[in-house]
C-alpha cells in the first residue's frame, strides 16, 4: 500500500469486516484444502491479539473442525479439464476492457502446468502481491510451525532484552515476558536496562522506498518490535526497538523493577532469564496475507536472509529470488527490492506468481499450504472482504487471491473456480494507469476475476 494523504479511495489494508457469505464457500475451502494442505487441518486466521482483534470465521461452516478425509467426501463434482476456447474468450474480455489501460499482464493455468492463457510479456510492477513469494520462501525456510522468541538475559546488573525477530510479539505478550523476567531475578530490584536488535543488520529503511513511507506505512525494519511497530496512535513508529525497549522498562516496573535511566542499545549476555515464543510462522503468515501487513512481511523477508546469513534488504531479496529457484520455479524477469512490495523497482513476470501459487497448492509442499490458507476471500475477509460489488459480485466465496496497490498499480493473483469446480491460478497485473482511475481499475479486476469463477471453463 503506498501511503496517501489525504486517502482518495479505500486503502488497501481497511478495516477488516465479514462480507456477504455466499453457499458456495465451503466448496471453495474444500478444492484449496484438498489441493493446497493434504497435511494440515484448514485453520483460519487466529494470529491476531491484543492490539489487533481476532477474526473468526463464521460458526455455521466450523472451518477448524474440517479435515482433508471430511473435504472429500463433501466434493459432489471432480475438477474437470480445462477448456480451452472458453478460457481464451475470458481473457479476451479482458483484454478488451478499457478500465485496464495498454499495459495489462494476466495468465490463467491450471493448478498444474504452465500457463493456458497469457496477456502481455515481461515484469509489471507487483506491489502487495509480493508478498506471496516473501511468504513461500520464508515457509520453505524455517517450516510452518517455527516460533521466533524474543528473551532477557543478565550480564552484571543490566538486563538485556534481545529481539528474535518475533513480528507477533504484542504489548501483553511484553507485559508477561517482564513478568517472568522479574521473578527470575529474584531479590534484585533495581537494573540497568538493554535492549539487542542486532539479528537484522544493514539499514533499517530500504533505500528502494520513495520518502515517507517510513512512519506512514511501515515503521523501520528491526528485529525486535511491538505490535507491528505501530505506535500508540496507530502510527508508525521510526524506531520500533527503542519503542519496544521503553515499553519492557515500563512492565518491569509494573512488576517491581527499577531500571536506572533509559535503555540503551547493547548486546546479549550473561544468561538467559526469561524467553516468550511467538506464534507459528503459520499464522503470521495468514495474517500477513490477509490484512497485507507491510511490517510483518519486511520481518518474514528479513529472516529467509538470516537463514542465509545475509539479514539485509538486498541479501533478503536475494535469499527470496534462490528459495524460489531451489523450488523449481523459474525466476526470470524478477526483480526485488523488498519484501512487502513497496518498492516500485520491484518486478514480476505473471508467469512467476502462478508457479509460485501451484508450488504453494501443491500436495507435495504441505509446509506452504499457509500461503493459500491465508489468501483474502472474495466478499468474506481479508482485503478482498469490501471488494467483489456489482458485476463482480457473482464472484464472492469463488476468489482467494492476493491484492497489490500502489498508485498507478493494482493487481490480484491466486484462485478462481469456475462453475464446475475447477479451480484455476489466475493473475492480473495492471499498471500505468492514473490514479483517478485507481476504483475502476479494481473494479475491472474483479470484474475479470468473476469471469473466471463464472465461466464453465472446464468439462
Amino acid at each position: 500500500m503506498e501511503p496517501q494523504s489525504p486517502p482518495k479511495w479505500p486503502s488497501e489494508e481497511p478495516e477488516e469486516g465479514r462480507g456477504k457469505l455466499v453457499v458456495v464457500l465451503p466448496l471453495v475451502l474444500a478444492l484449496l484444502v484438498g489441493a493446497a494442505a493434504s497435511a494440515y487441518a484448514l485453520g483460519w486466521v487466529h494470529y491476531a491479539r491484543g492490539n489487533v482483534a481476532p477474526t473468526p470465521p463464521p460458526a455455521p461452516l466450523q472451518i477448524q473442525a474440517v479435515s482433508p478425509a471430511a473435504v472429500e467426501g463433501e466434493q459432489t463434482r471432480a475438477p474437470g479439464k480445462p477448456d480451452q476456447a472458453a478460457l481464451e474468450q475470458v481473457m479476451r474480455a479482458a483484454v478488451r476492457d478499457k478500465r485496464l489501460g495498454k499495459h495489462l499482464k494476466a495468465a490463467i493455468a491450471p493448478l498444474e502446468g504452465a500457463p493456458l492463457v497469457t496477456h502481455g510479456t515481461g515484469s509489471a510492477t507487483p506491489a502487495s502481491v509480493t508478498k506471496v513469494l516473501t511468504s513461500v520462501a520464508v515457509l520453505e525456510a524455517y517450516g510452518p510451525e517455527r516460533r521466533f522468541e524474543t528473551t532477557t538475559t543478565l550480564q552484571g546488573s543490566t538486563v538485556t532484552l534481545v529481539g528474535g525477530g518475533d513480528a507477533s510479539l504484542t504489548a501483553r505478550d511484553l507485559d508477561s515476558l517482564a513478568a517472568d523476567t522479574a521473578r527470575e531475578l529474584g531479590t534484585t530490584k533495581t537494573v540497568a536496562l538493554a535492549y539487542d536488535d542486532s539479528l537484522f543488520t544493514g539499514p533499517a529503511e530500504s533505500p528502494a522506498w520513495r520518502p515517507g513511507y517510513v512512519e506512514s506505512v511501515v515503521s523501520e525494519v528491526t528485529a525486535l518490535l511491538v505490535d507491528h511497530g505501530r505506535s500508540q496512535s496507530g502510527g508508525h513508529l521510526r524506531n520500533p526497538s527503542q519503542a519496544a525497549a521503553d515499553q519492557f522498562r515500563r512492565a518491569l516496573a509494573k512488576h517491581g523493577i527499577k531500571v536506572t535511566g533509559r535503555p540503551a542499545k547493547g548486546k546479549k549476555s550473561g544468561t538467559q532469564l526469561a524467553v516468550h515464543r511467538g506464534d507459528t510462522l503459520r499464522e503470521i503468515v495468514e495474517y500477513t496475507l490477509q490484512r497485507s501487513d507491510n511490517q510483518l512481511a519486511e520481518v518474514l523477508a528479513r529472516h529467509v536472509g538470516v537463514s542465509a546469513g545475509a539479514p539485509t534488504f538486498d541479501g533478503s531479496t536475494k535469499a527470496i529470488t534462490a528459495t524460489l529457484k531451489d523450488l523449481g520455479i523459474d525466476t526470470s524477469g524478477l526483480v526485488l527490492r523488498d519484501g512487502s512490495g513497496l518498492s516500485r523497482q520491484n518486478r514480476i513476470p505473471p508467469r512467476l506468481l502462478v508457479s509460485t501459487i501451484q508450488a504453494a497448492a501443491s500436495p507435495n509442499r504441505p509446509e506452504l499450504a499457509p500461503v493459500m490458507t491465508g489468501l483474502p476471500v472474495a466478499g468474506w475477509v481479508g482485503s478482498l472482504s469490501l471488494r467483489f460489488n456489482f458485476d463482480a459480485e457473482p464472484g464472492r466465496g469463488l476468489v482467494r487471491a492476493k491484492t497489490g496497490t500502489l498508485t498507478g498499480v493494482s493487481s490480484l493473483a491466486g484462485i478462481a473456480i469456475d462453475t464446475h469446480g475447477t479451480p484455476f491460478v489466475v493473475v492480473l497485473m495492471a499498471d500505468r494507469f492514473k490514479k483517478k482511475e485507481t476504483l475502476d481499475v479494481r473494479d475491472a479486476l474483479d470484474d475479470a476475476m468473476t469471469a473466471v469463477a463464472t465461466c464453465r471453463c472446464s468439462a
